[in-house]
């Protein structure tokens, strides 16, 4: 039987089906397409909420290469961030990671208990050694702390000795990019590191 326009019904029919068909398909390689393109961009740094920058890594020092030199202190060469900071006597706390135990500490603006502070490398570190150094003033006192690596690896830290020596944390070297300190118990009113050095060798 023919129909009114020539067309036998069977064909119409088909035509139909590969028209619906076809629209599927072009839905499907769109959806695909948006979802790729999502994978492949890549996505921001997240930086925990009251993250405060105070310093950026030094350009005039530079990373040596594994097996070149010993370890040294590769704080310097990190990007140190901090929970908050108390700015006084002009002093922004970006001398806590620059190799020199003196007064450009690192003060929290207002916390003890839940301060940090992180320094990250823009490439690999193979670190074993923390040193950590309280605040000069003996009224305000670290008791206890935790070093968080981003391998997900935790260290505890014992109370930071008042007299300005450093607590030596030493471990087995590991491989990575960025340390964050952690304050969990602290005397006084105020809180914070004179000094952190970070014993290892940054790659190139």
């Amino acid at each position: 039987m023919i129909t009114d326009w020539g067309v036998h019904p069977m064909t119409k029919s088909l035509r139909s089906y590969v028209m619906v068909t076809a629209a599927a398909l072009v839905a499907i390689g769109l959806v695909m397409a948006i979802l790729l393109q999502r994978a492949v961009l890549p996505r921001p740094l997240h930086r925990p909420s009251g993250t405060t920058v105070i310093r950026q890594p030094s350009a005039a020092i530079q990373p040596v290469r594994t097996g070149q030199l010993l370890p040294t202190n590769i704080a310097p060469m990190a990007t140190v961030s901090v929970s908050s900071t108390a700015v006084s006597n002009g002093q922004s706390g970006a001398g806590v990671a620059d190799g020199v135990v003196d007064r450009n500490d690192w003060v929290a603006q207002g916390e003890t208990s839940g301060a940090w502070i992180k320094l990250a490398w823009e490439r690999p570190a193979t670190i074993h050694e923390i040193d950590l150094f309280d605040l000069p003033d003996p009224n305000d006192n670290v008791l206890s702390g935790m070093l968080i690596f981003d391998d997900g690896s935790t260290i505890a830290v014992e109370a930071l000795p008042p007299t300005g020596a450093a607590r030596r944390v030493t471990f087995p070297a590991k491989v990575v990019r960025s340390v964050m300190f952690r304050i969990d118990q602290a005397q006084g009113p105020q809180a914070g590191l004179a000094e952190i050095m970070v014993i290892g060798i940054l790659e190139r």
